[in-house]
């Protein structure tokens, strides 16, 4: 596994297109080839889903799955830029950990133990559902904690945690309707503001339902879906999510 000491380490020497697994150097050969790799990787996990504690070992088991033909960094945390802010245009993100410092480490703890301790948002009515979902997915947005991939990890992680707690994301929906797609990413980013979380909260409200009384039958609220290998089960309804979040960069 290469060192990513500096931002410009995840890069092709005198490119500033991602290494990848492909030795591609033309950035748009490279995203169709991801988009296609990581579309597949998602109807796989139709077939063999993800289990997990709704952590971020959870969620680095799924970026891992999606992204393991195209990156070696699959599912690993990044380790740039160190003591300053990542940012990708108006949007920045917490710094990487350093030899002595560790906020990024420090803030993702934070974040899945906060989720942890509001017991995964399971038993909430559906207004105070949107609005924590919105808190926790905007906060982890902020911490970004792999180099890319980071919206189609969240879409496959938040849409089964709705389902745990009682709920589904109507990622169908948003694949239909083109603006409602962007607007829901466009809040997420917003929400980089604390002020602006509750944009995004009316947002996710237009997009969640209740599950079905059928799919409930598996007990809710416990906040667990354990499984001591934490990528052999996630049970996402990843076939409505491929048309939404395909080819989203981040």
């Amino acid at each position: 596994m290469a060192k990513y000491e500096k931002w410009e380490d995840y890069y092709i020497p005198g490119t500033e297109v991602l290494q990848n697994r492909f030795n591609e150097t033309d950035p748009v050969k490279l995203k169709k080839l991801e988009e296609s790799k990581v579309r597949g990787r998602m109807l796989l996990l139709v077939q063999q889903p993800i289990r997990g504690n709704f952590d971020f070992a959870h969620m680095k088991a799924i970026h891992k799955f999606l992204f393991q033909d195209v990156y070696e960094w699959a599912g690993e945390q990044r380790t740039a830029p160190v003591n300053e802010w990542m940012c990708k245009g108006d949007l920045c993100y917490f710094p990487a950990d350093g030899p002595i410092d560790t906020p990024l480490t420090n803030q993702l703890n934070k974040l899945y133990g906060e989720l942890a301790d509001k017991n995964y948002l399971a038993g909430l009515p559906l207004d105070v559902f949107a609005k924590e979902l919105a808190e926790s997915w905007c906060e982890i947005n902020v911490a970004h904690a792999f180099r890319e991939g980071n919206t189609r990890s969240q879409f496959i992680f938040f849409s089964e945690l709705a389902k745990h707690a009682g709920y589904q994301l109507d990622a169908s929906a948003l694949a239909a309707d083109e603006k409602l797609r962007q607007e829901i990413i466009d809040a997420r980013n917003a929400g980089h503001k604390p002020s602006k979380i509750s944009v995004f909260a009316d947002v996710l409200r237009k997009v969640i339902k209740p599950l079905p009384s059928v799919a409930q039958e598996e007990p809710q609220g416990s906040g667990m879906i354990l499984d001591k290998d934490p990528a052999t089960s996630l049970g996402v309804d990843v076939m409505s999510i491929v048309p939404t979040v395909d080819g989203d960069a981040g």
